[in-house]
């Protein structure tokens, strides 16, 4: 349940590499049961994966632009022909705020890296 929930919800924070792996691997999945599903249901099986996509790309990017301070609704700029497209693929690839921010701890931040407990 927890793998799902990072692919379909829109909270936290996640790195320019995590989003790219996350949207790779989602659209990889969701077009290999698309397919099986079209020759088995036809058009309407296909749409719930094309739906299913759709959701955790816009889930994913959210929590891209979390990394940066920006909001969801920022992905409303994907309406505007041409230059919006290329505005939010833009913010996509900007490097994230360092420290934290109101959506959460810096998904590269390494606090607690080296730490060695002795009492034990």
């Amino acid at each position: 349940m927890e793998l799902l929930a990072k692919y379909f919800l829109c909270q936290g924070r996640i790195n320019r590499r995590a989003w790219l792996i996350r949207i790779i691997a989602l659209g990889l999945v969701c077009l290999a049961f698309g397919m099986l599903a079209n020759e088995l249901l036809g058009d309407p099986g296909a749409a719930v994966f094309a739906i299913a996509f759709t959701w955790g790309a816009l889930a994913v990017s959210t929590q891209r632009l979390h990394d940066i301070g920006r909001s969801g609704p920022s992905l409303l700029l994907l309406l505007i022909p041409v230059l919006g497209p290329l505005w939010v693929l833009l913010l996509l690839c900007r490097r994230g705020g360092e420290g934290k921010n109101r959506y959460g701890d810096d998904p590269l931040s390494r606090h607690d890296y080296l730490q060695v407990n002795i009492a034990k």
